[in-house]
C-alpha cells in the first residue's frame, strides 16, 4: 500500500470529514501531496492524529516532523512525501488551504 492510500484510508476509518488531496507531485520539491481533513472536536482531532501517525510508522514510512499541541485547532504530520493537515472544522474554513492551492486540488473519493 502506498503512503497516500494508507493515510486516506486511516482518515476514513477514523471518520475524518471532508478529506481532500492537494496534488503537488511533479510541481513542488517540498512534498508530493497535502491531505486535508477536519473533525468536530479537539478530542476527535487528537484521535485521528494518533492513529494516522501510528499507521505511517507501523507501515515503515518515516515521520519527519509533527505538530501536536494539546489545545491547538490545526495538527500537522510531515510524512516526507505527504503532509497531513487535521483541522477543527471552523479553523479549516478560516485558513482555506484548498482555495490557496486551488489549481492543485484533486477530489479524493473514498
Amino acid at each position: 500500500m502506498n503512503l497516500l492510500t494508507l493515510i486516506t484510508q486511516t482518515l476514513e476509518d477514523k471518520k475524518a470529514q471532508n478529506i481532500t488531496v492537494i496534488d503537488f507531485e511533479n510541481t513542488s520539491p517540498i512534498c508530493d501531496y497535502f491531505v486535508i481533513c477536519d473533525a468536530q472536536s479537539t478530542r476527535q482531532m487528537n484521535a485521528i492524529f494518533q492513529d494516522v501517525e501510528k499507521a505511517i510508522i507501523e507501515a515503515g514510512f518515516e515521520v519527519n516532523h509533527q505538530t501536536n499541541a494539546p489545545e491547538t485547532k490545526w495538527l500537522i504530520i510531515d510524512a516526507v512525501d505527504v503532509v497531513v493537515h487535521i483541522f477543527q472544522s471552523e479553523e479549516r474554513s478560516h485558513y482555506d488551504l484548498e482555495k490557496l492551492y486551488k489549481e492543485y486540488v484533486r477530489e479524493c473519493v473514498l
